[in-house]
């Protein structure tokens, strides 16, 4: 019997060994969350202007671009419910700030929940998703907040990343189409170039349907509504000018949503400007940007994100 729990205790040190150490590993990970939200509370007397929203806006508004100090706070597949509970939970801190500028997209009506996201920005923000409980998560982020899938990606974008280069700047997971040997600033990072591959017929209709399904599946439009009212209301209370804004996406791209949905989110978030007096400002179609201005079909370019940044500027001081 002795002899039975010494080998079962050698068959199973290894296991728990590695998932301390992968434990350890993903705790210490930076993540584009944490970039994000250190930057903006290390220059929080600064800030005049903070960007909220989803992919489109996290890479396709350079805040650079304005006049005013502004930081981009919008992450890849951000909901409105993590956009309001990230910012309020530091709004007081932002003492300079003027004007919150928020991601009016086709889908951001329509879901909450990031999926296994949600985890991941509750490690770096704090916010937890629904008031969930995130006790099997604090515990082992490997064996309850990331799958294995993630983890060998994570472990495998280390070490072809210290392969390939000695000074890589990136030291976050980020999408392809990001250089690594770029640099954050004011929590942007933007996608380079062109994705010639991400332009045909074919690409935009499987893109676009993704976000018709989700659309067409979604029961929580009237409590995200509510939700981003809500959070309208908080931030003209505390003499902050919320700004609703739609990003650009490419005319072929935009022909495979559903129309029905696109007018009806146009009628959405009109309605919504109209009744707290704030502006909205679609530029879903706007003809000022072509296929050279974006990545992909539903995503700005470095050189199409400056861009936007500065029509939003523009439009921001054309306002007063």
């Amino acid at each position: 019997m002795l002899l039975f729990i010494k080998r079962f205790l050698v068959f199973i040190a290894l296991p728990i060994l590695i998932t301390i150490l992968t434990d350890v590993f993903l705790r210490n990970k930076n993540s584009l969350y944490a970039e994000k939200l250190q930057g903006a509370i290390q220059n929080k007397e600064k800030i005049e202007i903070i960007i909220l929203g989803n992919s489109h806006a996290n890479y396709g508004v350079d805040p650079n671009a304005f006049d005013k100090y502004t930081h981009n706070l919008a992450n890849v597949n951000q909901s409105i419910y993590f956009d309001k509970r990230i910012l309020l939970s530091h709004l007081d801190e932002f003492t300079n700030l003027k004007y919150v500028l928020i991601s009016a997209d086709f889908h951001s009506l329509y879901f909450s929940s990031q999926g296994i996201r949600d985890v991941w920005s509750y490690y770096d923000t704090g916010v937890r998703y629904k008031n969930k409980n995130y006790l099997l998560e604090d515990i082992s982020p490997s064996l309850f907040g990331y799958t294995p899938k993630i983890i060998l990606s994570l472990y495998k974008r280390d070490i072809v990343n210290h392969l390939i280069a000695d000074n890589i700047v990136v030291d976050y997971p980020v999408q392809k189409g990001v250089n690594l040997n770029d640099s954050i600033k004011n929590g942007f990072i933007g996608f380079e170039g062109h994705d010639n591959l991400a332009f045909n017929e074919s690409k935009f209709a499987d893109r676009a349907n993704t976000f018709n399904r989700k659309v067409a599946n979604s029961n929580e439009k009237l409590v995200i509504e509510k939700d981003l009212n809500n959070f309208i209301e908080i931030l003209i209370d505390k003499g902050v000018a919320p700004i609703l804004f739609t990003t650009p996406t490419f005319v072929e791209y935009n022909k495979y949503l559903n129309p029905n949905y696109s007018n009806l989110n146009e009628l959405d978030f009109e309605k919504i400007s109209r009744n707290h007096n704030i502006p909205y400002w679609d530029f879903m179609n706007s003809e000022l940007f072509k296929i050279d201005d974006f990545y992909n079909g539903d995503h700005l370019n470095k050189k199409g994100a400056f861009k936007f940044g500065k029509i939003l500027n523009d439009s921001i001081n054309n306002l007063y």
